[in-house]
């Protein structure tokens, strides 16, 4: 069944194919001269509406498109004959010849490619043209657009400018009230009403139910639901819940403007002011949920923006004040459009739109007042996000510019360029917010607290692709918001679609063009080959080598190998899926060969000698090495340098080319095996035979020594203190050298206390000179001062000098005939 279900799929897929290949565009020609005429005439006059523009403007582009593919279908048309003529090779140089029949087939190929190329011409030129025209439109309308920002008119405050908006204002009420009361006066919609009516009572219950007790009955089912549930479960239903107190409200006033729409009581004006009821309602419950969800606390979660208590409720406000601005702002543009452009109520708009600049104004103020002071101290704390922090700072600055500035420039008759600055920073305000509440959901689901206390070692395999589906979102978010953005501060639909057409022909590199597509198939391609890659290391390293005789550095080697090889390999196909030509790199590939030759060429080197470290394996992870001063384990070999794990358990990471070039002490390469050399030093006293005996006793008794070859005992020679010993043995495994040694050590101190052989140490004697005067002079001085003390109780000045002088003259006569000597005794304890 599957064999004939694909089976019919290609049936009918083929003869498709095959069809949409035969299908060439048509470009009417007659037409687009005529429209090219048209244009030039109103490019000329520059009197046409913004309105004729665009629509003159899209013929453009459409001719445009059709230009761009007959020039794509001509190039298809060239490649046979292109092909044929590079199968010829390169045309002989000036003096040189070839084959009659080559050199005429050349001649003919080179006539059917000059026809082939002419259409190629022909449509680039038609294309060129209209992209022309195009270019000019937009510039007109940018100069349009550009002077009405900054054109002045007459201030709001005018007394006669406020008169002339309210005495608009009240006549469109009046014909409000006019319209309503006629067609509640007409017998055909009362009998339209009177059908209705049954369904009208539905929807408005259903509005009052859903603009009244929906937000408590979210509230309570939320509560409901997270009651037992776990912490990103609960986050997921905080913010369902939450985003259902804005829906479903928002859903209510739909309803309820269905209804009156049912009721037929309004004509034009009336229809468009309750069409506008729906936008400024969701504009009020959009504020209001923006400003619960930022400040206010959850019984799940804390506020997304931690500010004072205190500010909570004046921030709130200023947030719903913005939500009434747009709120009112939708409502006057629907008046507009239902007065049917009234020249009265569209000079009007200026006056009645300054309040709403004012209002805005003061909240953009507030908040960002709030947000830049917030930030700076948020950013100070030790779990606060620096970036967050900053990104908030530099909000909260322009959002206090814009609330100080906009009202300035309205005030003084710029209304344009208030009315842009406020109600454009304000809706950034609202986006920006919107899809920061929806990227900390992102992070409440994968675990990110919006803090960078916790350290990236703590994080578990989960967390960090969690992380890494928070990048891509984020990403994604900045890609949809930014063309929203530009939409908000003046720019058009048509520049947006000039930006993409851009990206997707392309940049010219040379002969290449790059375009977005062909990146975007570059990163698909390397992604798949990067994915590959790693499942295959995965595979060698958990499966497949842990079965073979292979130590664990060859191990090691070969799926690092495979990783360099896999990623080379996918660089390659996704360059090759991108259509570039590499042979048109060659100029730059030898300017960087330059560039690796003078202030590369160390990289290059650690590069070469980590793929030498990788073949020839002079080392490997797990090593016990010593390079230099540096003695550990090798724990990491890569493209550019190694760690080194020191016996301090520090990471020394040495280049390669330090490996290769210099003098390495490998330990460990060819076995674990390894000699300890154990010095010993006895008495003079003491039988080198019994001393050798013992020795060789302890050595063998070591369970970490070989026995064949066996230990070997060195009488090393005399020493200027003792007969010097040295015990040689090889060690089953070098790494336990240090315990060995002490092992050692301990069993050697131990037998020699029970031989009663002595372990000799350096002595040091004193001999002191005129030892008999300095005991006389002891003596005398001993007597002689009880006397002078009994013949008066307080020495003079004068015999106090004199006994001091005495003093220091016998001791520098002691220092003088003071000598020092050694003395090379083997007894121990001699003085």
């Amino acid at each position: 069944m599957k064999r004939l279900f694909l089976t019919l799929v290609l049936l009918v897929a083929l003869p498709l194919a095959a069809f949409a290949q035969t299908v060439e565009t048509t470009f009417d020609k007659p037409a687009f001269e005529s429209t090219v005429e048209r244009a030039n005439e109103v490019l000329e006059s520059a009197t046409a509406s913004d309105e004729a523009l665009e629509q003159l403007r899209k013929q453009l582009v459409s001719f445009r498109s059709s230009a761009a593919e007959l020039k794509e279908q001509a190039l298809t048309k060239t490649e046979p004959v292109q092909d044929r003529l590079d199968a010829l090779g390169a045309p002989p140089a000036e003096g040189e010849s070839e084959a009659e029949d080559v050199a005429a087939l050349r001649d003919q190929l080179n006539k059917e490619l000059d026809k082939a190329k002419a259409p190629v011409k022909a449509a680039e030129d038609l294309y060129k043209q209209a992209d022309g025209l195009i270019t000019q439109i937009d510039e007109l309308m940018r100069h349009r657009s550009t002077a009405r920002l900054v054109a002045q008119n007459e201030s709001p405050l005018d007394p006669r400018q406020i008169t002339a908006a309210i005495s608009a204002l009240v006549a469109f009420n009046a014909e409000l009230w006019a319209e309503v009361t006629a067609n509640l006066s007409s017998e055909n919609r009362a009998s339209l009403r009177i059908g209705n009516l049954m369904l009208v009572a539905v929807l408005l219950s259903i509005a009052l139910v859903l603009l009244l007790r929906s937000r408590v009955w979210s509230r309570r089912v939320q509560a409901f639901f997270s009651r037992n549930a776990s912490a990103r479960t609960a986050a997921l239903y905080g913010f369902i819940g939450s985003l259902s107190q804005l829906v479903l409200p928002a859903f209510g006033l739909f309803v309820l403007v269905q209804a009156l729409l049912l009721l037929d009581l309004f004509d034009l004006r009336g229809y468009f002011i309750l069409r506008s009821l729906g936008i400024a309602g969701f504009s009020l419950y959009f504020a209001s949920w923006l400003a619960r969800s930022l400040f206010v606390a959850t019984s799940n979660q804390g506020p997304l923006i931690e500010i004072d208590e205190s500010l909570t409720g004046p921030m709130k406000r200023s947030f719903l004040a913005l939500g009434l601005m747009f709120a009112l702002r939708a409502m006057l543009d629907a008046a507009a459009v239902g007065s049917g452009q009234s020249p009265a109520f569209l000079a009007a708009i200026p006056t009645l739109t300054f309040p709403l600049i004012v209002v805005g104004g003061i909240a953009l103020f507030r908040i960002g007042r709030v947000l830049a002071s917030e930030a700076q101290v948020a950013g100070k704390q030790e779990d606060g996000n620096p970036f967050l922090g900053r990104v908030a700072t530099i909000m909260g600055n322009i959002c206090v510019a814009a609330g100080v500035a906009g009202p300035v420039l309205a005030a003084l008759g710029f209304d344009s360029a208030g009315n842009r600055l406020v109600f454009s920073t304000a809706a950034s305000l609202l986006l920006i917010t919107g899809f920061y509440i929806f990227f900390r959901l992102i992070g409440s689901l994968t675990g990110y607290t919006g803090n960078t206390a916790t350290s990236a070692g703590d994080e578990d395999e989960s967390q960090r692709y969690g992380a890494l589906f928070r990048v891509a979102v984020g990403f994604i978010m900045i890609c949809i918001a930014l063309p929203i953005l530009a939409l908000i501060w003046g720019a058009r639909v048509v520049d947006l679609q000039e930006v993409w057409l851009m990206a997707r022909d392309g940049i010219a590199f040379g002969d290449n063009r790059i375009s977005l597509t062909d990146f975007l198939t570059f990163v698909l391609v390397f992604s798949i080959g990067y994915t590959i890659t790693r499942i295959l290391q995965s595979a060698l390293r958990t499966t497949v080598l842990p079965n073979t005789r292979l130590d664990s550095g060859g191990q090691n080697a070969i799926v690092t190998g495979t990783g360099y090889v896999g990623i080379f390999f996918a660089a390659l196909a996704a360059i090759t899926a991108t259509g570039l030509d590499l042979s048109n790199l060659a100029i730059v590939a030898g300017a960087l060969s330059v560039g690796i030759g003078f202030g590369l060429q160390t990289i290059v080197s650690n590069f070469v000698s980590g793929i030498i470290l990788l073949i020839e394996r002079p080392i490997k992870a797990g090593d016990w090495i010593e390079v230099g001063t540096y003695s550990g384990y090798v724990r990491k070999i890569s493209v550019r340098s190694t760690e080194v794990e020191t016996f301090d358990r520090a990471s020394v990471v040495i280049p390669n080319a330090d490996l290769i070039s210099g003098t390495v002490t490998n330990w460990t390469h060819s076995s674990m095996a390894g000699r300890v050399r154990v010095p010993v030093g006895v008495s003079y006293g003491s039988d080198p035979r019994h001393v050798e005996k013992i020795l060789l006793e302890v050595a063998e008794s070591h369970p970490m020594v070989l026995l064949d070859p066996g230990p070997a005992i060195m009488f090393m020679g005399f020493g200027a203190d003792s007969l010097d010993f040295e015990i040689r043995a090889i060690l089953r495994d070098v790494n336990w050298m240090l315990s060995a040694k002490s092992d050692m050590n301990f069993e050697i101190f131990k037998r020699f206390s029970e031989e009663g052989i002595e372990i000799p140490f350096a002595q040091r004697d004193v001999f002191i000179k005129n030892l008999d005067d300095l005991k006389k002079y002891s003596d005398s001085s001993g007597k002689e001062k009880p006397e002078a003390q009994d013949a008066d109780s307080t020495p003079s000045k004068d015999d106090a000098n004199a006994e001091e002088q005495r003093k220091h003259s016998a001791a520098a006569k002691d220092n003088e005939d003071d000598t020092v000597g050694d003395d090379g005794g083997d007894a121990p304890g001699k003085v």
